[in-house]
């Protein structure tokens, strides 16, 4: 018989509502932070972009003062006044000389290497200061090395953040903090800039490389211009590789040539997803990435074919270049049966 009553409600979950919460808070704490300091390559920090609080040392000192005044009112003690007000003048001054030693400094971001997945990316920075003196100025991003300098005009900085994903990558916000004089006060700033780096798929080298086109045909082969077999010289041009100039000839007839490779045609590797053994789309992206690394290193030719980009057969760093940006940004905005989506 029915007594009327509902089902019991579902239990609250007390961690799930607290997470959500922690994460709207810094959702509209990121949101704040990019209207008071919109991301730029040149950042100046003033009285807009610098935030100061005691540190623990400095809310330890406070206290003291705070004790200190009362033993002094309520024994009428003006030694105990004097120390009392000395401290807190002391508290006052490195209040302000804290966030001078942060304020005026431009941070100017100069460049952003190309790593693969996985690897520390160097970030390289200027530290411009406005002729003013600046002591234990650390900066870093949060979970990677922090690095201190003491500078007076200008200071190149190299800082490393680890970067997991392929794609373009921007590292996010940097903490630029300062604790100078006394460390009674941390003065910072979270600062961003807009430049980014293009990060390659991590390298697979468990593979071997996949065989050849044209191998196995020995008979009435064809060549072509190519990196195997040496077929003579001819004369330098501006466009010709370095390491291909005939420099013992230079010293011997002070004539600049270059020397001729040849190659059967055919034989270049043509790499692709179909090729690429894995069962997901970044395993089979790894597995092409580690194979036109090892054909660099082989100095064998090769091509790469993506269902949205064909790179021609070639090889030198400007080919592996151009390989290894491409297989950083397929699939942006795609699906690819088997594989994984990035976004």
């Amino acid at each position: 018989m029915s007594d009327g009553s509902f089902g019991s409600a579902p239990p609250i979950n007390n961690n799930a509502i607290k997470r959500m919460l922690k994460l709207e808070i810094k959702r509209r704490y990121l949101k704040w932070l990019d209207r008071r300091i919109p991301p730029a390559s040149h950042i100046t920090l003033d009285q807009k972009q610098i935030f100061i609080l005691p540190t623990k040392g400095g809310y330890i000192w406070l206290a003291v003062v705070a004790l200190i005044f009362i033993l002094a009112a309520n024994y009428a003690n003006s030694l105990a006044f004097g120390l009392s007000f000395f401290m807190i003048s002391l508290f006052m001054l490195s209040i302000l000389h804290t966030w001078r030693n942060l304020a005026g400094i431009t941070l100017v971001s100069k460049s952003a290497e190309s790593r693969h997945a996985g690897e520390l990316i160097p970030i390289k920075l200027l530290l411009q200061s406005s002729g003013r003196s600046r002591h234990a100025v650390k900066l870093g991003w949060p979970d990677n090395e922090q690095v201190a300098y003491s500078f007076i005009k200008n200071q190149d900085s190299t800082l490393l953040v680890q970067a997991n994903v392929r794609g373009w990558f921007q590292p996010g916000r940097m903490r630029v903090e300062s604790v100078y004089p006394l460390g009674f006060c941390r003065a910072w700033s979270w600062v961003q800039f807009d430049s980014q780096a293009l990060i390659y798929p991590k390298p697979d080298f468990s593979h071997p490389l996949p065989s050849s086109r044209g191998a196995g045909d020995e008979t009435g082969v064809q060549t072509q211009s190519g990196q195997d077999d040496f077929a003579g010289f001819r004369r330098y041009k501006t466009s010709d590789l370095s390491g291909h100039v005939d420099w013992k000839g230079y010293a011997r007839t002070n004539e600049l040539n270059t020397k001729l490779f040849e190659e059967p045609i055919g034989s270049q590797i043509k790499l692709s997803l179909q090729l690429a053994p894995g069962g997901g789309l970044e395993e089979k992206l790894s597995v092409l990435t580690g194979w036109c690394l090892q054909c660099e290193s082989t100095n064998k030719p090769y091509c790469l074919s993506l269902p949205d980009k064909e790179v021609a057969a070639n090889i030198g760093r400007q080919h592996l270049k151009e390989c290894l940006e491409a297989l950083a940004l397929f699939s942006y905005g795609k699906k690819e049966s088997g594989g994984t989506h990035v976004s």
